[in-house]
């Protein structure tokens, strides 16, 4: 696809929030230095929080992508194209993860037991990936949901999808988070079982993401920088708050549901749409955005090869360790991508 036919907008924000995703795991690793409110706590929860949303707006771009009329996607493609590329790649990539953890146990101990093997194979066997591909999984509901998804906004006028789009904030968004706290914890029954699970609730991001690129794009950039600012603040304040409280991290602001978090998503989509949607796209986006896959996929091993050399965001102030790692850790995963995308088979189907 040349620049041209690229989508501008939908190029920057997977530009954005492929650094998102190594801020927050750069953060994660080393990043929470000291104790709740020191400086190196505080300076890894704001790299942590500051692009929280970056899985969301993965989301958010394959509903503006997938859930136009114009675009033409049946059932047949979904079945043998979406799902075997994501299924392939989720497969190929989680036996990768549990060969290169058995590597680095036999590095580190020297030997390699039938235990540790068996285990490989049980926790492959049974869908135990590495933490950071539950994105694949959630890809394959999104992509087997899509016809139907794909009914409701092809028919759904404007004041519908808001009403859908409602019901998904309050199930999927507002009720998971207030559950953690009373009043709304005591309630028991069949109420207490309607928020939607995280993993449903995501595909309500593709329809916010269809929603917002026929609609959002009348509003001006600064509302969405201020939307984006909020959810940011929201998310950060109230992770410090509830963190302080407890004594160390509280993760209830930090899911991919969260309102802060869907807040941040909203606003950084926006904002992109509203900036580049009728533009040209720049080279570096369309570059990082084509790439932003693999990076995704790999960059848990640099990050792994960095913390069994000991540079981690915790040797350094947070404030500045955190994006140098980040960095790090993105040029290694382009490299790694203008490298396996001449390979036609890797490039097609695994990256």
């Amino acid at each position: 696809m040349d620049n041209l036919q690229r989508n501008g907008a939908v190029d920057a924000a997977k530009a954005i929030a492929i650094f998102g995703v190594l801020l927050i795991h750069a953060s994660a690793v080393g990043g929470y230095a000291g104790t709740v409110g020191s400086a190196g706590w505080d300076g890894g929860l704001f790299w942590g929080t500051v692009l929280r949303c970056a899985v969301p707006v993965f989301f958010l771009c394959s509903g503006a992508l997938l859930l136009p009329a114009e675009k033409t996607v049946t059932i047949r493609r979904v079945w043998t194209h979406y799902l075997p590329h994501i299924l392939l790649a989720l497969l190929f990539w989680s036996a990768a993860y549990q060969a290169w953890d058995l590597f680095l146990l036999w590095h580190r101990t020297g030997v390699l037991e039938a235990a540790a093997l068996r285990g490989a194979v049980r926790d492959f066997l049974l869908l135990r990936h590495k933490p950071h591909l539950y994105y694949l999984d959630i890809m394959l509901l999104i992509y087997a949901l899509l016809p139907v998804t794909r009914v409701f906004t092809a028919r759904a006028s404007r004041r519908e999808a808001e009403y859908a789009l409602t019901l998904w904030a309050v199930l999927g968004v507002c009720l998971p988070i207030l559950r953690q706290f009373p009043p709304v914890s005591q309630i028991g029954g069949i109420p207490a079982q309607w928020p939607l699970s995280l993993t449903y609730a995501s595909v309500g991001y593709t329809v916010l993401g269809w929603y917002l690129s026929r609609w959002g794009g009348q509003r001006r950039s600064r509302f969405y920088l201020l939307m984006f600012l909020c959810g940011w603040a929201l998310t950060f304040a109230g992770t410090l708050w509830q963190s302080a409280g407890r004594g160390k991290l509280f993760e209830g602001f930090l899911y991919g549901m969260a309102p802060g978090v869907c807040m941040e998503a909203a606003g950084v989509f926006g904002f992109c749409l509203s900036r580049w949607r009728q533009r040209p796209v720049r080279p570096w986006a369309a570059a990082v955005s084509r790439g932003s896959f693999c990076v995704y996929l790999t960059h848990m091993f640099f990050l792994d090869c960095l913390r069994n050399h000991g540079l981690t965001a915790g040797h350094l102030p947070s404030l500045l360790s955190v994006p140098l790692v980040a960095l790090t850790l993105f040029i290694c995963g382009m490299a790694v991508w203008l490298v396996l995308r001449k390979v036609p088979v890797v490039s097609r189907w695994l990256i």
